[in-house]
């Protein structure tokens, strides 16, 4: 009787233990789990204030270098204001002026863009970075360069973080 007991006590002990050990283990896959969920969901907040309440300068447009696009292109800019949600900025010769929305993925949308309505005397960049912000859905910062794309298509338009 006292085998007995004593087997049973020892069986007891050993569940108990691997018992405990499975729970360990589930805790520390919970606990894997949760900090990458946090991870995944602390993303977008990171790359949102790493892209509003900045200057942004145009660098490229549709693939093209500052150095190969009209002058008036030196005057490009944008900022996304993170308070009011209001994206701003001048398109070559006129301001322009937006709201826009950050979705989930670095993703973003405008509302219809409102511009001063200055005659200038080349308005093909102008016509071309206004139609590149209507239609641009995502955006990619590595540093201080931020490039809006299409779908992550090739960028287009290019930034540089102004200083």
């Amino acid at each position: 009787m006292k085998t007995l007991g004593l087997l049973f006590t020892s069986i007891s002990l050993v569940l108990s233990l691997s018992c405990n050990g499975v729970n360990n283990k589930k805790g520390a896959q919970n606990e894997q789990t949760t900090t990458s969920q946090e991870q995944v969901n602390s993303e977008p907040e990171n790359a949102e204030a790493s892209l509003v309440d900045k200057k942004w300068k145009l660098s490229k447009l549709m693939g093209q270098p500052l150095s190969e696009l009209d002058k008036s292109a030196l005057k490009v800019f944008i900022i996304f204001d993170g308070q009011d949600k209001r994206l701003s900025g001048n398109s070559g010769c006129n301001s322009f002026g937006g709201t826009y929305t950050l979705k989930e993925g670095n993703r973003f949308e405008t509302s219809q863009m409102m511009s001063t309505m200055m005659a200038c005397e080349n308005m093909d960049i102008e016509d071309q970075f206004m139609g590149v912000l209507q239609k641009a859905d995502t955006y990619i910062i590595n540093g201080n360069k931020l490039q809006i794309t299409k779908a992550r298509m090739a960028p287009l338009a290019e930034f540089e973080l102004e200083k």
